[in-house]
């Protein structure tokens, strides 16, 4: 790590108790501490000097005013970071998913690998480099990096291990191909007649050979570090005036309007004490998303409402009875009716003493209608799941093919993690790689002896399917050449095979050179 104040853990619960206690001093002292290492992370992000000031001023006088929030003293450090990182992403607006451009890195005693550190560094996702100098550069824990980020320590600890390997990998194409050539027989044979500077290709090629080969693999890790690669970035000087600005801000009374403007800005917080970005816009966004769940319930409900209600109405149609009066039913609790239809009265009880006198009418019944009280039982609505889409890899297989061919794979769906395997007679780099949905790399394929003709293929696997390209190309006499070019970007389409086996695409290259330097050992 560069050569900033060394700060123990233990200190930082000390700062913490400080800045509660509104100590005098206490701004002064966090930013002789912090100040240069939250300015050179804050011009990682931002590559501006000025706002990178500006970012790191606002963080520590939200840190000073808003010390109650962070309920664990003991990460203060993740804590420091995580605000600067807030204020930087808000100075980056619409631009916050855009790649800020490499540092450029001047190193007259190996400027062959400066430059190679700078473009690898390039090539990186802007969380993947956020992790490699978070953890590498400025010391942090797995957990303290997935604090800032809003990762898991899990995640933290997986991309900053893919990361490092891709920076450790690139460097040792151009440092064992100057040492190790006496260890490594087939690393001997690809740059045993090369001078000078490797090519892209070259480089390329000797980075595939290394990340399968366990003797360079344990010599890269021997004699390449990450760690000491990213020292060759230079450390940014904060300006002179900054360290005043920030204890004026603080304990000036005069600035209270500008410190109330500063803290609030910053006043989303989760219950860890650590910034959230945008939580108003999080609330309105959580806002639209529950609108149509509930309008999709609302409708749920009055369709199974409208079920039920003609569910219920034709139950009862069908459940009606009309008995006839001359027919009555065994819970009737009045007496049997004479046979008389057409009157529709019953004779009195008492008995008459002659027929001239009139009959005490009964009175009329009605037919009987017996209601069935039991409703047909309720049918449950099911209920539809959403079928989730399974992730898918899909690879475009080149054209045509030289010395070396670009390969694309593309991730649909979800985030998809590869490997790839050739056959005899070809490289590969990288060589594994995870893609997340929708997204796409591009993978090198090398051809270890072009000057003879042959064919071969390169298979890819991954959690969204197998795919794989046939490779043929016709061996010409060596003769010097210029290395591909990056911008070459391969015609065929691509092919997916998610659940079945692989598909391979056949390619007859026509027009194969060599590159300068393949004649002989490459």
């Amino acid at each position: 790590m560069p050569g900033w104040p060394t700060v123990e853990r233990a200190d930082d619960q000390e700062f913490v108790a400080a800045l509660r206690r509104a100590e005098t001093g206490t701004p002064d002292r966090l930013y002789r501490a912090y100040g240069e290492r939250l300015y050179d992370y804050a011009d990682s992000l931002l590559g501006d000097r000025d706002s990178s000031a500006d970012a790191v001023h606002d963080a520590l006088v939200t840190a000073h005013g808003c010390a109650d929030r962070l309920k664990d003293g003991g990460r203060l450090r993740a804590w420091l970071y995580a605000l600067t990182r807030f204020q930087a992403v808000a100075r980056l607006g619409h631009r916050a998913e855009d790649r800020t451009p490499p540092p450029v890195i001047e190193d007259d005693a190996d400027p062959e690998l400066a430059a190679l550190v700078r473009e690898t560094l390039g090539e990186l996702s802007r969380s993947e480099r956020e992790v490699l100098e978070l953890s590498l550069r400025h010391g942090l824990t797995p957990a303290e990096v997935g604090s800032v980020l809003g990762l898991t320590s899990r995640q933290a600890a997986g991309r900053l291990g893919r990361a490092r390997d891709q920076l450790e990998i690139a460097a040792a194409a151009v440092v064992l191909a100057r040492t190790g050539r006496a260890h490594c027989p087939d690393l001997s044979a690809m740059v045993d007649s090369w001078e000078g500077p490797l090519t892209p290709l070259l480089r390329r090629r000797l980075s595939g050979h290394i990340g399968g080969c366990e003797v360079c693999t344990e010599r890269r890790r021997g004699q390449v570090s990450a760690g000491r690669l990213l020292d060759m970035i230079p450390v940014p000087v904060p300006p002179l005036g900054l360290r005043g600005r920030v204890v004026e801000t603080c304990v000036a009374p005069g600035l209270d309007q500008t410190r109330t403007l500063i803290t609030d800005r910053g006043d989303g917080f989760d219950r860890m004490g650590f910034p959230v970005a945008h939580p108003r816009r999080s609330r309105r966004r959580g806002r639209r998303r529950l609108a149509p769940v509930v309008l999709a319930g609302a409708c749920l409900l009055a369709a199974t409402g409208v079920m039920v209600v003609l569910n219920s109405q034709e139950g009862a149609r069908t459940s009606l009875r009309v008995a006839p009066s001359s027919t009555p039913t065994e819970d009737e609790d009045y007496a049997p009716q004479s046979p008389e239809p057409e009157t529709g009265t019953e004779p009195a009880d008492t008995p008459t003493p002659s027929d001239s006198e009139p009959a005490t009418a009964a009175p009329s019944r009605r037919p009987a209608v017996a209601v069935a009280t039991t409703r047909p039982p309720a049918v449950p609505t099911p209920t539809r799941r959403r079928a989730v889409p399974a992730a898918r890899l899909s690879a475009a297989c080149p054209s045509g093919v030289e010395n070396a061919a670009k390969v694309g794979l593309q991730a649909r769906n979800a985030t998809v993690t590869w490997s790839a395997g050739t056959s005899s007679g070809l490289g590969v780099s990288p060589a594994t790689g995870s893609i997340k949905a929708g997204g796409s790399v591009v993978v090198w394929v090398t051809v270890d002896d072009p000057g003879t003709a042959g064919s071969g293929t390169v298979s890819f696997s991954s959690n969204g399917g197998s795919t794989s390209c046939s490779l043929s190309w016709r061996g010409q006499d060596p003769r010097p050449s210029t290395a591909p070019s990056d911008d070459a970007v391969p015609s065929a389409e691509p092919t997916e095979t998610p659940t079945g086996p692989s598909e391979t695409a056949s390619v007859d290259n026509t027009e194969a050179e060599p590159v300068q330097g393949s004649d002989g050992g490459h």
